[in-house]
């Protein structure tokens, strides 16, 4: 998310860019970026510099603020299509963005399903980045994931024909924390999950 608002004008990778960066990260986990929440940050109004709705402090900033929603979009995809190959890799028959029904009608999209012919048993991942707030938010990502996709299952127990289907919501950090969760869930599967930083 470098860039939304100052610093992200060098040419990526080069050393200045890596060094603004490893600065930001800093900022950013220590909840003293310099956003306009921040006391003696600005002399005027404390919304949003760039769409002017809400008070802008670095949850704003990372999480809802309309100017972010393509970089959040593709980071989002990024982990996801991250996840995704590396399922593969371990012989996982892998499909993402899946559209789906639940039993009560309504319609559901998930992220990735995964499966190892010839068992039965397959596997919802949905992942999502969320702005870190407390220990157990990890679980709770999970908890909220599974009770969303649960009333869909048997949709996907019949398109895919499997007769168990394990759901997981995995939480990866706004400002790049990776859960224990995430990593347990990681080596559940064996994956060595080869990320690339989204440009």
């Amino acid at each position: 998310m470098l860039g939304l608002f100052e610093g992200g004008n060098e040419p990526p990778g080069s050393l200045k860019a890596i060094s603004i960066e490893w600065r930001e990260a800093i900022k950013k986990n220590a909840n003293v970026s310099a956003v306009r929440s921040v006391p003696s940050r600005s002399s005027g109004s404390n919304l949003c510099r760039r769409c002017d709705r809400e008070v802008e402090t670095l949850v704003h900033v990372l999480g809802a603020c309309p100017h972010g929603e393509l970089l959040r979009n593709t980071r989002h995809h990024t982990v996801r299509s991250t996840i995704a190959t590396a399922l593969r890799n371990k012989g996982y028959s892998v499909y993402e963005e899946v559209h789906g029904i639940s039993n009560e009608g309504s319609n559901r999209r998930i992220d990735i399903i995964a499966f190892k012919p010839p068992s039965l048993e397959g596997f919802i991942t949905d992942p999502t980045v969320r702005f870190e707030s407390h220990e157990h938010q990890p679980e709770e990502v999970h908890e909220e994931k599974r009770n969303i996709y649960e009333p869909s299952i048997s949709f996907y127990k019949d398109k895919y024909h499997l007769e168990f289907i394990v759901i997981t919501g995995l939480m990866i950090g706004a400002r790049g924390t990776i859960p224990r969760f995430l990593v347990d869930f990681c080596k559940s599967f064996g994956l060595q999950l080869q990320h690339s930083k989204a440009q």
